[in-house]
């Protein structure tokens, strides 16, 4: 069976629902997929060392808690509604209210189109937890079409739910804090994610910001949960990761590419954060490409 739809019930979510789906191999190809879509509300159970085959979003339209991340990242973020956590594929996390509850909707999605959302101002890998400067416009309308859309069978219906997921991701876009960027567009840390394969100080990449040290290192922290050179090698690994994936470059040059001159330096590096050699997550992707 393709779709199953689970209805919670609570006294304090008595409309509380959540549906999952199993795309079609051409709608996750060619699509943003919707796996999966629900909304709860109340003290709601936490997550803890939870990792998803999917991306995942979740949009806290009020209320408090937490976001965490285990080993070997290791990061602890609060989230304050409205806020959205993001959530990577097999990246271990945990997430949950504090006493006071917080109302949630989330989804569940693939599809290398969220390259251009990302590219656009919204959170991920590197940006786990995202401010907004106002709730999302018409997040219950699109939510009620999301519940049928995943509900239902056929390929009309994953069409229906991957456009309502794309309404969804412009909507927070257009909800994302003015702080949060700049004139351009463009965040504090996407400008300082920019210059990651440069060698420089904190303070240098702080000057190239217009912003003092201190300034920056809150201001990255607050975004990420990661000091400054903590996120600056996490964006080195995410595009090290990427090209062993895509491309033949042999590690020495991957290495260079990314901001080591010293190759055994980041080959130490890369095995530390992922828990694998350079060459061993390059033959792991191959194997998953072939499959």
């Amino acid at each position: 069976m393709r779709a199953r739809a689970v209805r919670l019930t609570s006294m304090t979510a008595p409309d509380s629902w959540s549906h999952y789906a199993s795309p079609r191999h051409a709608m996750r190809r060619l699509l943003i997929s919707c796996h999966g879509a629900g909304e709860q509300s109340g003290q709601l159970r936490p997550f803890s060392r939870r990792a998803l085959p999917t991306r995942g979003l979740v949009y806290i339209s009020e209320g408090r808690g937490t976001y965490e991340e285990y080993e070997p990242r290791g990061l602890r973020v609060p989230v304050e509604g409205p806020a959205v956590i993001w959530l990577t594929p097999g990246v271990p996390h945990g997430y949950g209210p504090d006493a006071g509850g917080w109302s949630e909707h989330w989804i569940l999605f693939e599809g290398e189109q969220f390259v251009a959302f990302e590219a656009s101002g919204l959170g991920g890998r590197l940006r786990p937890v995202q401010t907004l400067a106002r709730p999302v416009d018409e997040a219950e309308t699109i939510f009620g079409e999301l519940r049928d859309a995943v509900a239902a069978v056929g390929p009309r219906s994953e069409i229906a739910a991957s456009v309502a997921t794309q309404r969804f991701l412009l909507a927070v876009l257009d909800a994302i804090d003015p702080a949060d960027g700049d004139g351009d567009g463009a965040s504090i840390v996407d400008l300082v994610a920019r210059g990651a394969a440069r060698s420089l100080s904190v303070a240098d990449r702080a000057a190239e910001v217009g912003l003092t040290s201190r300034d920056l290192g809150e201001a990255v922290r607050a975004a990420t949960g990661l000091t400054v050179n903590d996120f600056v090698i996490e964006v080195r690994l995410a595009r090290a990761q990427a090209l062993l994936a895509e491309t033949g470059l042999d590690v020495g040059q991957i290495a260079a590419r990314v901001g080591y001159d010293d190759a055994a330096y980041f080959s130490r590096i890369f095995s530390r954060r992922t828990g694998v050699s350079p060459s061993a997550f390059r033959r792991q992707q191959a194997r998953a490409q072939s499959d």
